[in-house]
């Protein structure tokens, strides 16, 4: 991350992070991973994006007022949707949940605040690609974007916009790792 990022505002995928930690077999410790944020300069709103159940699990419920309360960061959370999956083998027809709006909600909250100038640099917590357009967008009103990431999900051609090195979460893990 650059020393000279100026005003900067942190967007934070949940649900791409949440899975990176079930494919490294390690969880992040919140506020350490803000105090690495915040090691080049101060980090002036973090914006998290997640869906939960309805109703919602207590555990995700008291997770969110952690972040809120104690972090002082900006939740927001989407309904979790449901998923018709049919077995093409057995005809098995099965219903799961699945995110839906975090992408979009993540992508126009960016959008919104750098077209506004309310930010200098925005660092994207994802690898996801449905982030490609936004992230060239703020790029071409003069914004900066800097990218973390799972090594495992971060899209090649999301990497080669970031506007600096990614920093993949996977080398943080002694800085950040919860105990």
């Amino acid at each position: 991350m650059s020393a000279s990022r100026g005003k900067t505002i942190c967007f934070i995928d949940n649900s791409n992070i949440f899975g990176g930690q079930h494919a490294v077999g390690w969880r992040i410790d919140w506020p350490k991973f803000q105090q690495y944020l915040e090691q080049d300069g101060p980090v002036w709103q973090v914006h998290f994006f997640a869906s939960e159940q309805d109703p919602p699990r207590a555990i995700q419920t008291s997770f969110y007022r952690f972040l809120k309360d104690t972090l002082r960061w900006e939740i927001h959370l989407y309904d979790l949707g449901r998923r018709s999956h049919t077995c093409s083998k057995c005809s098995n027809k099965d219903i799961t949940p699945t995110e839906k709006g975090v992408d979009v909600g993540l992508a126009t909250k960016m959008l919104m605040l750098g077209v506004n100038k309310a930010y200098e640099t925005a660092i994207l917590v994802s690898g996801d690609r449905d982030y490609l357009e936004t992230v060239k967008f703020i790029k071409n009103l003069g914004l900066r974007v800097e990218i973390i990431s799972w090594q495992g999900a971060l899209a090649a051609d999301l990497e080669s916009e970031s506007s600096s090195s990614v920093v993949l979460l996977d080398s943080l893990r002694g800085k950040i790792e919860k105990p």
